[in-house]
């Protein structure tokens, strides 16, 4: 690849980031930071296997005995808080893009799932949320109304 297009292919991945960046911070909850609610929400990926949800939440910084998930047969609640840990004395502040303060995020599952197998670890800054499907046994009578 040529110098341009190399030079022009970075600047167009930095000017994406840079966008991506600027549609965040003019998000509704931003631009109106006083209202009631949440503020911010982690960001998740969603996966479904044979026989589950997997759900993958960005939780870097947030102390687990901060969150809650609670499951329900369609949806998945996380909630929790990310503390301000910065340093004090601080005089200025340069760049501030981490959010910070109480979040609650329901996610919306595909397939209904089986809340008693609900299983969630925390690796890497991310919280796992495994969901086995619910699985439909045997036969059942309908009756015609």
């Amino acid at each position: 690849m040529d110098e341009f297009k190399k030079r022009y292919s970075r600047n167009f991945a930095d000017l994406e980031r840079q966008m991506g960046r600027m549609m965040r911070n003019m998000s509704f909850p931003r631009m109106f930071p006083f209202q009631a609610g949440t503020t911010w929400y982690p960001a998740a990926d969603v996966y479904e296997t044979d026989d589950a949800i997997l759900v993958y939440v960005d939780v870097a910084g947030i102390d687990r005995t901060k969150m809650t998930v609670t499951a329900e047969s369609t949806s998945v609640i996380i909630a929790g808080e990310r503390l301000f840990s910065a340093e004090h004395n601080i005089c200025r502040i340069h760049q501030l893009e981490i959010e910070h303060g109480f979040f609650e995020r329901t996610l919306p599952l595909p397939v209904p799932v089986d809340v008693n197998a609900t299983t969630s670890t925390c690796e890497n800054g991310f919280l796992i949320i495994t969901l086995p499907k619910q699985q439909l046994k045997g036969k059942i009578k309908v009756n015609i109304g």
